[in-house]
């Protein structure tokens, strides 16, 4: 593939062109680094901590000429902490977070209200970043000689886009690298362009389709009623043994554990209330001390959190996992009891912590008369990562490899694992999944 640093054609006037840019002096670099720095600081990446250290890492490793070492194994080593024999295959932390990274790159660039002068960018099946310019020719660089880096053939690349809207100029660029300019100026290169535009669009709604069919399935029970759906959270009074006292003053029990509810419940619950509102529809919160099964009687229930939710635990006894408490606390799977692979020990300094486990469990439960979705992880994290994947319909592509019926099941029970990376939730995956 050739590829263009300088230089535009006669009939480039007035044409946008971004071009793939090797940063070779010591200005070029900070040039990328302000760029970078800008990614950073945006809404994008400034919440997360997993991602700035991922596209960080492989950026300034780039900039040091070692690319070579942006491998799969080396990024698990030194960005995540996996030791050196760890399962790549069990534990796709890295390419999981480089198809977030990427995802959210494409967001920023999309939602940027003025054009980067550099772009960087993380190509699909490489863990080595991209560096574009993009430049509007003037009539003084219009009759310049295409300069090419390497190659032979006269051949030009352009950016991938994410969304639709680009869609169209990302099928031009691949048929523009496949074939040579010459061939493109034939009504059959047209046609043949044509017809890859209509595939790449075809491509591109159907998989649209398929991903909020898998996320329609998932909620379409828990949103078909006319009711307000209730949320219900939990609450540090659970963990206490004795009633806070009337004579509490207002201050001390607003910085009292008797109101203390976790950031990652309400992390959980944003997200939850986000998907709602997608659907129109009406809810309420209630913190689970507040509630009674009165107000669970023949509604549609959310419940968040697990050993800090007297309700998760009562309605998931009966299902095939469950909750159990103790001092190293654990999901149990009901049909092989002998299973401690899902656990997590309490008796550890929190910041040793580096997976927990979560149930999303959706289903009529025949105690309420209603439908229910638990989100609860054993510790904070798990509960974290299982409210992204409901409401992440990529994530939910993971249940049809357990379950081939996938989401159409009436209830399903799923178990899922995050990995904690620098105090925070890393993305679910899929460790058992049940229908019934």
């Amino acid at each position: 593939m050739r590829r263009y640093h300088d230089g535009y054609g006669a009939s480039d006037d007035k044409m946008l062109r971004v071009m793939i840019w090797t940063p070779k002096t010591d200005s070029d670099r900070r040039l990328v680094q302000e760029e970078l720095g800008a990614i950073l600081a945006s809404p994008h990446f400034s919440s997360s901590k997993r991602y700035p250290a991922f596209l960080r890492y492989v950026v300034e490793k780039c900039l040091d000429g070692q690319s070579d070492q942006l491998k799969e194994r080396t990024l698990g080593i030194d960005v995540f902490g996996r030791p050196p024999d760890y399962d790549t295959n069990a534990e796709p932390v890295v390419r999981i977070t480089a198809a977030e990274v990427r995802k959210r790159i494409a967001q920023y660039y999309h939602e940027a209200a003025k054009e980067s002068e550099i772009q960087i960018g993380l190509p699909l099946g490489s863990y080595t970043p991209e560096f574009r310019t993009q430049h509007t020719p003037s009539k003084s660089t219009s009759n310049r000689r295409l300069e090419p880096v390497d190659g032979n053939a006269d051949l030009i690349e352009l950016p991938i886009h994410s969304d639709a809207a680009g869609l169209v100029e990302q099928s031009g660029s691949r048929l523009s690298r496949a074939l040579p300019k010459w061939i493109l100026r034939r009504p059959l290169a047209w046609s043949i362009g044509l017809v890859l535009v209509l595939m790449s669009l075809g491509a591109y709604f159907v998989h649209h389709a398929f991903s909020l069919n898998r996320e329609e399935q998932l909620w379409a029970p828990l949103v078909q009623t006319k009711d307000p759906v209730l949320i219900v959270i939990g609450s540090g009074k659970l963990w206490l043994t004795t009633p806070e006292s009337p004579q509490t003053s207002l201050t001390d029990h607003m910085i009292g554990p008797y109101h203390h509810v976790s950031l990652p419940d309400t992390v959980a619950v944003s997200r939850l209330t986000n998907v709602l509102q997608k659907y129109n529809r009406n809810y309420f919160i209630k913190e689970v001390s507040a509630t009674s099964l009165a107000d669970l009687h023949e509604r549609t229930v959310i419940l968040v959190g697990a050993l800090n939710n007297a309700w998760t635990m009562r309605l998931t006894d009966p299902l095939c996992f469950r909750f159990v408490p103790g001092k190293v606390a654990r999901i149990e799977d009901t049909k092989n009891p002998q299973n401690y692979a899902w656990s997590v020990d309490y008796s550890k300094p929190y910041p040793s912590l580096t997976i927990d486990y979560g149930i999303v469990a959706r289903y009529h439960d025949t105690y309420t008369n209603g439908n229910v979705l638990i989100i609860a992880g054993i510790g904070p994290y798990g509960t974290e990562a299982a409210s992204e994947f409901v409401s992440s319909p990529q994530y939910l592509g993971q249940v049809e490899h357990f379950v081939p019926a996938g989401l159409k099941e009436a209830n399903l029970e799923i178990v899922i694992k995050t990995d904690v990376i620098n105090g925070e939730a890393g993305p679910p995956h899929v460790v058992a999944a049940y229908a019934f």
